[in-house]
């Protein structure tokens, strides 16, 4: 056993000093002759320069009241409300369409833009929307969505709802339902549909020529129009819609609420032509002689393939080509077929959706991406595997197996990662391959413009792609007069996109009649960026704060046929829903409660009434005897209505007053003083936007009703 040693001991001398010794010295002496002059003097004026520069600052201390301090706008004295529900309105976003885009960059420049609305490509107004559904006004939602978005029955069904999710209430609890009130306002429109659609007057001797019916050539026809043009809507197809009507199946668009809408763009005075191809049936030189402008809307028309082996067998298509034949006929040619669809984006989807509607007997859905990786919107990735729909995920195609020019099946390569390091699509394969048996194969990789024989013959010129050279801001072709907008311009993308840029193209052309610069004093949409929120925690969460859900048929039998999907909501669900918009950076209280579920202290209790037609915030109590002062609750307050003041001095008749009531609350936000003398009774509110009336202050202060027994 190894005896235990003593470390041996430091020597004091090693020991970090518990002191050390500073030697200083100073000295009045400078240095001899003509040098300890000059430093002498140098000395002087350091001095002088120190005391100049600190009598010229304010003192420190103040003499009230002659000197005021001034303080911060985030000062958390006593708190005030700058508007509250039932007594301010809260108005809508409308403008005239050239001049739209400048207003939302004003309310973006305040800070006042609702995040739905500035994360929405169009800039619908879906605060308004809410706010008029809420109050019973489904025929003005109807128009004031219409305005921007200009077809609100047909994205209620398919948009993939931008404004979503960048709605405030993500943060609290769920989002408001902004698009199936689209759907809602449209359906309750019905019964106003036929007094309000009225002609549009042609006030100017120009007309406009749009080639293509879809969302963007529609678009700039309305807008166009209610500048008082005249304009023309040339379409190749027997029926209106483009990619609407070819493309989005009947599960998800309903053709009758399609043709409704198109057909109330004619009532108010567009001229459509279909069954007319330009280029063919009448040369677009024809049209650039005989309009003062022409816009090019045609989208997409052909789908993209793949460079591999056997791809030019029997039984192999692409995605447009089948889409088209789904929706149109119900009868794709594979009934009773096993179906392969490559790809994993939407239109993927759309088609594997389809082809189980048309008989198909077993479809797989093969992509590059894994599952989480996916490019389609969740909710539809969801919908077809609920149908039976299979995922074949993280495989990508190798060759196609076509022993006699029939396909037989498709050879699949394992795929480890789609982009690389800068986000670039580069795909990297494994060396794992998989045969997979199936009778049809649809390719759903992407989709390019044909635009050879629409342009044949005039002056515009394609690039080695197919492509249109477009100016993408100004929508302009190298062609004066010709204007190009919609997925020809953006490629593949939404119908909310193509809308936004169907507006450009009419601003732009509105400009090139009118002689005027197309940038010249020109705004352009801001793109502000809003944060992303985690998935809150529902449990415990009220019924009536959760968002109303959307009905869906059984997954089993809607596959059978071409049924919609969604089943939509019922009136009073609308209602309801529309009432949980909580009116975002409006600066009107609106009763949502969240700042007294922030208080800590439990200070502020409010109440609303939520009777359509006359909502109203009943009451509103700050109890500034348990305030902290800490400001949490106007940090949550989503319409920025809630708002700090300098008033830090409470001065007060009796401890009563401490209770500020709505009243109270709608002080004025000015002066250092806080002193609760207007503290006096409110009554109801009578109407939407109607003045509540207000008691005058009693002369007396002991004469104040005591808070507890106000506003009940």
């Amino acid at each position: 056993m190894t005896p235990f040693k003593r470390a041996p001991e430091r020597d004091p001398l090693d020991r970090t000093p518990l002191s050390v010794r500073l030697q200083r010295s100073a000295t009045n002496d400078y240095s001899p002759g003509a040098k300890g002059f000059v430093e002498a003097w140098s000395s002087i004026f350091v001095g002088l320069t120190i005391t100049a520069r600190r009598a010229a600052r304010n003192p420190d201390t103040l003499r009230y009241p002659f000197e005021k301090l001034t303080l911060s706008p985030r000062w958390r004295g006593a708190l005030r409300l700058t508007g509250i529900l039932g007594r301010d309105d809260i108005g809508s976003i409308e403008a005239p369409s050239p001049d739209y885009i400048r207003r939302i960059e004003v309310l973006e420049d305040e800070q006042r833009l609702p995040p739905c609305v500035g994360n929405c490509p169009a800039n619908v107004d879906a605060r308004g929307q809410a706010l008029y559904l809420a109050d019973e006004r489904p025929a003005d939602a109807y128009e004031l969505v219409r305005d921007r978005n200009t077809m609100p029955g047909v994205l209620g069904r398919i948009c993939h709802h931008p404004c979503e999710s960048a709605c405030k209430r993500n943060h609290y609890d769920e989002p408001i339902a902004i698009r199936p009130l689209h759907r809602v306002a449209f359906e309750r429109y019905a019964e106003f549909r036929e007094e309000r659609v009225r002609k549009l007057p042609v006030t100017r001797s120009e007309r406009v020529a749009i080639i293509g019916s879809g969302p963007s050539g529609l678009t700039a026809a309305f807008d166009l129009m209610k500048l008082g043009y005249e304009v023309h809507v040339y379409e190749k197809d027997p029926k209106p819609g483009g990619a609407l009507l070819t493309g989005v199946p009947a599960y998800r668009l309903p053709r009758e609420v399609l043709a409704q809408e198109i057909e109330d763009l004619q009532s108010m005075g567009m001229r459509l032509l279909t069954g007319v191809r330009i280029g063919s049936d009448v040369p677009i030189d024809h049209l650039i002689g005989e309009y003062e402008a022409v816009l090019i809307a045609a989208g997409l028309q052909f789908s993209r393939m793949l460079p591999i082996p056997n791809i030019d067998a029997k039984g192999v298509t692409g995605a447009i080509e089948f889409l088209r034949a789904g929706n149109s006929k119900h009868d794709a040619g594979v009934k009773g077929k096993r179906v392969l669809v490559v790809g994993g984006g939407n239109v993927a989807v759309d088609c594997a959706r389809v082809a189980l509607r048309c008989g198909a007997s077993e479809v797989t859905l093969s992509s590059l991406e894994s599952m989480d990786e996916l490019p389609a919107h969740p909710w539809e990735i969801e919908e077809a595997l609920d149908e039976g729909v299979v995922a074949m995920c993280s495989f990508g195609p190798h060759h196609v197996i076509a022993p006699e020019g029939r396909v037989t099946g498709m050879r699949l390569q394992s795929c480890l990662s789609v982009f690389d390091a800068q986000g670039r699509f580069s795909p990297q394969f494994g060396d794992e391959y998989s045969d997979l048996e199936c009778d049809v194969i649809i390719f759903a990789i992407g989709q390019a413009p044909d635009l050879t024989d629409l342009v044949s013959g005039s002056d515009l010129l394609l690039t080695e792609r197919g492509l249109l050279p477009v100016d993408g801001s100004l929508m302009t072709t190298e062609l004066a007069g010709v204007f190009a907008c919609g997925e020809v311009v953006t490629g593949p993308g939404s119908a909310i996109a193509s809308i936004a840029s169907g507006h450009e193209a009419a601003e732009s052309i509105r400009r090139y009649i009118q002689g005027v610069a197309l940038d010249e004093d020109r705004v352009y949409r801001p793109v502000p960026v809003y944060p992303r929120y985690g998935k809150p925690v529902l449990k415990g969460i009220e019924p009536s704060r959760r968002r109303a859900k959307m009905p869906m048929a059984r997954g089993t039998d809607r596959a059978k046929d071409f049924r919609p999907v969604e089943l939509g909501l019922t009136h009073i669900e609308g209602m309801s829903e529309a009432a949980r918009c909580l009116r975002c950076a409006s600066e009107v209280c609106v009763g949502c409660t969240f700042c007294a579920r922030t208080c800590p202290d439990y200070a502020i209790r409010v109440e609303r009434t939520d009777d359509p037609g006359s909502r109203c915030v009943t009451r509103y109590d700050l109890d500034l005897s348990k305030c902290c002062f800490c400001g949490l609750c106007a940090e949550q307050c989503p319409t920025n209505a809630l708002k700090h003041t300098g008033q830090y001095e409470l001065s007060f008749y009796t401890r009563d007053l401490t209770v500020f009531n709505r009243s109270e609350m709608l002080r004025d936000g000015g002066g250092t003083r806080a002193t609760g003398a207007d503290g006096t009774s409110v009554s109801a509110c009578r109407g939407a936007g109607a003045p509540i009336s207000e008691d005058s202050s009693p002369s007396n202060p002991e004469d104040l009703v005591a808070p507890t027994e106000v506003e009940q």
